[in-house]
């Protein structure tokens, strides 16, 4: 297991499937091994939104949680006294690690839950667009929708990462509650 120090600054990208760059942010990477990379990323960082050629403060902190055998990944928002503000998971390829870089294809399907409320799908429209654009492949479409329905299942079931909590308890616990769904055990 390889754990980051706090200092290690990384720049996450998520990509389009055929390679362009979507969004970029800088984080701190909290711990990367075998099963689930965790980065940190401290309110007043700057989003830049290459799509639509934005740059955008972020009030707010951000655990970003990329199980490597998944095809999702979950940013966990926080306010800046801890509180959790809600959880916003994308559908995407496993992500990629190499130096200071972490990079992650978004196949464009969202499960979102804002505060403690319920978590929805979202952006099946942008997903049907892209599948048709890039020709996205029938088990890739297969593979997402596949993705989606276990976010929803584990919302469900209230399980990680879909555990309304502070941002230290969240840290704490997250690594070891998605091991344990991993693993399929209780």
């Amino acid at each position: 297991m390889t754990r980051g120090a706090a200092e290690t600054a990384i720049a996450i990208t998520a990509r389009k499937y055929d390679g362009a760059a979507h969004l970029t942010w800088p984080a701190r990477l909290l711990l990367a091994d075998d099963d689930l990379i965790l980065a940190y990323a401290p309110p007043g960082m700057t989003l830049v939104h290459h799509t639509k050629g934005l740059r955008l403060y972020q009030g707010h902190a951000c655990l970003s949680a990329f199980p490597r055998h998944r095809h999702w990944n979950a940013m966990l928002d926080f306010a800046p006294d801890g509180a959790p503000l809600g959880v916003y998971c994308n559908v995407a390829l496993p992500p990629t690690l190499t130096g200071d870089r972490l990079d992650w294809v978004d196949l464009d399907l969202d499960v979102v839950r804002a505060g403690d409320g319920p978590a929805t799908l979202v952006d099946e429209d942008e997903f049907a667009a892209h599948a048709a654009r890039y020709a996205y492949p029938a088990a890739l479409v297969a593979r997402a929708r596949s993705a989606a329905d276990e976010l929803l299942a584990l919302a469900a079931r209230g399980a990680a990462p879909f555990v309304a909590q502070d941002r230290d308890t969240a840290l704490a616990g997250l690594a070891a509650q998605l091991r344990r769904d991993a693993l399929g055990a209780p």
